[in-house]
């Protein structure tokens, strides 16, 4: 096997991304050393096993720090708009609730229709609550994010129990948005537990 062959085995202790920007270079660096020194010495091996040592290593930090930061900002951006879309989901919830109640007073409602129109309404103001709690964006506003949702579906299950006046959309902003943003918030945590 010819030393050039070697070097190119050698290099591939280097992340992709690094020897496509700089194999080449380093492959014309290889060839005017073994040129320059007496390449079949033991020092000139060593030499370049030691380079590869302390290098190699550093570079594929540098790799995994930058994916890592990638990952990090991509998240930010992800819990910023679920953030947004349970307050305006909250939003929704509130209107919506607010004119079931509105109609259910014309038509003489009976207690448990009032009472789940409530709970509805204090379903989609946790809601609300979630989605400020996850754009404030901390330890606490997670939890507290988490907290709200887990009681905003426990209550439009209770609400849904007690009187069947929530449409399909209403059930879906009620049950499995909660659900799905509950996942985001606790999905990093999750992760971060496990490594």
């Amino acid at each position: 096997m010819s030393a050039e062959r070697v070097y190119r085995l050698l290099l591939r202790a280097y992340p992709r991304t690094f020897r496509a920007k700089y194999g080449e270079e380093m492959m014309l660096l290889f060839r005017d050393e073994y040129r320059r020194r007496n390449a079949r010495a033991l020092a000139f091996w060593g030499s370049i096993v030691d380079d590869l040592a302390r290098s190699a290593p550093s570079m594929w930090v540098e790799v995994f720090s930058s994916r890592i930061k990638d990952f990090t900002r991509v998240f930010e951006v992800v819990m910023k708009l679920a953030g947004i879309l349970a307050v305006l989901l909250g939003i929704y919830g509130v209107v919506g609730a607010l004119g079931d109640a509105v109609v259910g007073m014309r038509i003489g409602p009976s207690g448990a229709y009032v009472v789940a129109v409530s709970l509805g309404i204090i379903a989609a103001l946790l809601l609300l609550t979630a989605g400020a709690a996850v754009l404030w964006s901390s330890a606490s506003g997670r939890n507290t994010a988490t907290i709200a949702l887990a009681a905003s579906v426990l209550m439009v299950l209770i609400a849904r129990l007690l009187h069947p006046w929530m449409g399909t959309v209403a059930l879906i902003v009620g049950i499995v948005s909660p659900i799905v943003l509950l996942a985001a918030v606790q999905w990093p945590h999750r992760r971060q537990s496990t490594a």
